[in-house]
């Protein structure tokens, strides 16, 4: 029996295994297999195989044909989370399909004084899927065109704007020298000064618990409490306000906070903390009570393994600036850490002592010494769409 002889839904179980080439291949082959490959099933398959679209945001979908060769082709591999290039200050950006279109989302903290508050979003660009239309950047009332494209090797997709000025018309007039270091003008600044020769978005890709050493699990190889899994947390750091860090395992003797986004002394993509974990501390109540004690206590190594340290309680020195939101009166762990710090404009950067303290799984803090500075970090929740593409080197 010959292909084209066998009854039309045993020929469509067999199509659905066909990636877009084939299909364009074979409907160019006879009438049969034309109208076949024309069968919306096909296609929606291939689409929720190719770029795992959920059920539940797909929108109203006329075509999931139209929606592959008009949108999915051309942008689905750009699916995933980015840190935005934009200059010192970064960006979370989150590339997603959301209701028959495609969306480039900002993720920014949405609360001042709670650091465990979600994430609120922005829609930076949009791509409709049901027709054949040119980016844009800001959709609404401020749209304007932009092109989108992407290195499938490195990961990258190049963000251009045709009318760059329309991101920075509240911030006419203003310069980098009397702005007095305002975040958010800044932020507009930069911007406009990346958006028309191409802002850059990297792939961003989030470690898993497997990515945390085996030396640091238990014996059942589950995380220790005194450690956390790796993983994106905001927290705000004083005059700087709220800044995203991705906390990632070196190797078992250290874990490194990379932000995600910056500011203008220690700029975003760079290692803000890091974590000794060879080097735990357990200062006495009255020792946490004064900072000049603290800062005075020598590191001493372990190799005892981090599950034999035990919960303390934990005190703010009465001479350090505290943050707003609640924290636990007791800790799971605490170490001995280096947090950088920099001039204005990153300049002579150094490290300085620290000190690291483990509340839970999803909340830590950091005891900055010499700055008279406590700063918290609770891990972002949000589940994000995952890179279509593994290829290309993560931004951080």
């Amino acid at each position: 029996m010959r292909l084209d002889q066998l009854p039309d839904d045993v020929l469509l179980c067999i199509l659905q295994y066909c990636g877009a080439r084939e299909l364009a291949a074979l409907s160019s082959t006879c009438s049969l297999f034309h109208r076949l490959t024309c069968d919306d099933f096909i296609w929606k398959n291939l689409s929720h195989r190719e770029f795992d679209l959920s059920l539940l945001n797909t929108g109203d979908i006329k075509s999931y044909r139209k929606l592959y060769t008009n949108l999915l082709h051309k942008y689905g591999l750009m699916l995933g989370l980015y840190q935005s290039q934009i200059g010192p200050l970064g960006g979370l950006l989150e590339i997603r399909y959301c209701d028959g279109k495609i969306e480039g989302v900002s993720w920014e903290p949405s609360s001042m004084q709670d650091v465990s508050a979600p994430l609120t979003e922005c829609v930076f660009f949009s791509v409709p899927g049901d027709r054949f239309l040119t980016p844009q950047c800001f959709p609404g009332p401020n749209a304007h065109p932009c092109s989108l494209t992407f290195d499938k090797w490195r990961g990258i997709v190049t963000q251009r704007c045709f009318n760059s000025f329309k991101h920075t018309n509240d911030s006419s007039g203003l310069d980098l020298i009397h702005l007095n270091l305002n975040p958010k003008k800044l932020r507009l600044i930069f911007l406009n000064e990346v958006m028309g020769r191409g802002l850059e978005h990297k792939p961003l890709f989030i470690p898993t618990a497997s990515s945390i050493p085996k030396s640091l699990l238990n014996k059942d190889g589950s995380v220790p409490k005194q450690i956390i899994t790796p993983g994106l947390f905001q927290g705000y750091y004083g005059s700087h306000g709220h800044e995203i860090i991705l906390f990632k395992y070196k190797d078992e003797n250290e874990m490194c906070g990379y932000k995600v986004t910056g500011d203008v002394n220690v700029y975003a993509s760079k290692v803000t903390v890091k974590i000794q974990l060879k080097y735990p501390v357990a200062p006495s109540k009255a020792d946490q009570k004064c900072l000049e004690t603290l800062k005075n206590m020598e590191p001493a190594r372990t190799d005892a393994g981090v599950h034999k340290i035990l919960e303390q309680p934990f005190y703010v020195p009465a001479e350090c600036f505290e943050p707003t939101t609640p924290f636990p009166a007791r800790c799971t762990a605490r170490y001995h850490g280096f947090g950088q710090v920099a001039s204005t404009w990153y300049q002579n950067p150094s490290f300085t002592p620290v000190q690291v303290v483990i509340f839970n799984n999803d909340l830590l803090g950091v005891l900055w010494l010499e700055m008279s500075l406590f700063s918290l970090y609770s891990r972002i929740k949000k589940k994000f769409t995952s890179n279509a593409l593994k290829i290309g080197t993560s931004a951080l």
